[in-house]
């Protein structure tokens, strides 16, 4: 790049204010600020030349000093526990496609299974002034004072997918229960009868969870039997739990009456369970099989290929803006709104790590 575009591109960085564009355009800053945030009193003809000099400038807007003055970021804050997950990665990217077509800006926090790390998270939304927002918490009871006080006195917050959480506010769901009854039911019904139910410990679904599982064996006249449950504790998809989960899986299988199906409820559990019975030679699905909870795009991929219990992503995430959106619509009204929670369906993707006959 020569001298003379290294010079432009400077120039084009410099932070420009309002003043100058009105200054350049004949205009005052109040109808440049009114424009650029697509206000009803400004024309259209108007609107398109500030437009087309603001992109020709390469004018980036001051949002601190916005927030300032307004009091308002415009800037809205997701919260996950890690983002390496595909189901958290795809309501991210979900709905950052969705505010793409609003005012908002959006800003990512992982918290990595860490009530430390969440109480962080949220006090760095409180000191950018952030507007809302959307998290899934680490625990059930989490920062549950802080986030009280955020809802009380900062802004508008949605919980998604772990919603026992005790805030009271609006959160986005699945049908826990159901969906592992039906998952546990397809298995009795493809003649296995030892299920394990594998869980990543203490997530604030898994009392549904298990309540499903042990639902569908009750009714299938199977008897429950505590030591399937097996929890596995991790705070990241990088840690390494590899070691623990083979050493679990592999006194299981060795046992006098080993497993002959796994439910898996997370992906991350889902990926790792399906190496290491590969890598014990277990024959999936003649010997073992397997259903995981996962939204990776890669299961058709998987040697076998993962049957799976998908996540409807994109509904979590348009459910949770919409809510959101309309709680900053009403701000002022702090007693406007019934909260409600939203349980949605999810869906078994059949593949073949799953059979209809054992052996």
């Amino acid at each position: 790049m020569n001298n003379d575009k290294i010079k432009e591109r400077k120039e084009n960085m410099k932070r420009v204010t309002l003043k100058e564009i009105g200054k350049q355009l004949n205009l005052s800053p109040g109808t440049i600020s009114k424009a650029l945030n697509d206000s009803h009193e400004i024309s259209a003809e108007t609107k398109k030349m500030i437009l087309a000099y603001t992109q020709k400038i390469n004018y980036i807007p001051n949002f601190s000093a916005k927030s300032l003055k307004t009091g308002r970021s415009n800037t809205l804050a997701i919260i996950v526990p890690f983002i390496s997950s595909s189901f958290f990665f795809d309501f991210y990217e979900e709905i950052s496609l969705t505010l793409s077509k609003t005012n908002y800006q959006l800003i990512l926090l992982q918290t990595f299974n860490d009530e430390k790390k969440e109480k962080e998270a949220l006090e760095l939304c409180v000191q950018s002034n952030i507007d809302g927002i959307i998290i899934s918490p680490v625990k059930n009871d989490s920062s549950l004072s802080l986030l009280m006080y955020i809802m009380d006195q900062i802004c508008p917050i949605i919980i998604f997918d772990r919603i026992n959480h005790q805030l009271d506010t609006f959160k986005i769901g699945i049908q826990n229960n159901k969906v592992i009854y039906q998952a546990t039911e397809e298995m009795i019904k493809n003649g296995r009868k030892n299920i394990i139910l594998l869980l990543c410990k203490d997530i604030g679904g898994n009392a549904s969870r298990i309540k499903g599982y042990r639902d569908a064996l009750f009714n299938c006249s199977i008897p429950y039997n505590e030591q399937n449950i097996v929890e596995i504790s991790y705070s990241s998809p990088k840690d390494d739990i590899d070691e623990e989960l083979e050493r679990k899986i592999s006194g299981l299988l060795s046992s006098s009456q080993p497993p002959d199906a796994l439910l898996s409820t997370t992906d991350t559990l889902s990926l790792k369970v399906l190496h290491i019975l590969n890598k014990l030679a277990v024959k999936i699905p003649e010997n073992m099989n397997l259903i995981g909870f996962s939204n990776t795009p890669f299961a058709n991929s998987l040697n076998p290929s993962l049957t799976t219990i998908t996540q409807p992503t994109r509904l979590m995430a348009d459910k949770s803006v919409e809510l959101l959106l309309e709680m900053l619509k009403k701000r002022n009204k702090k007693n406007y709104f019934e909260f409600e929670t939203y349980f949605l369906d999810c869906k078994i993707e059949h593949r073949k790590s799953t059979s209809v006959f054992p052996g």
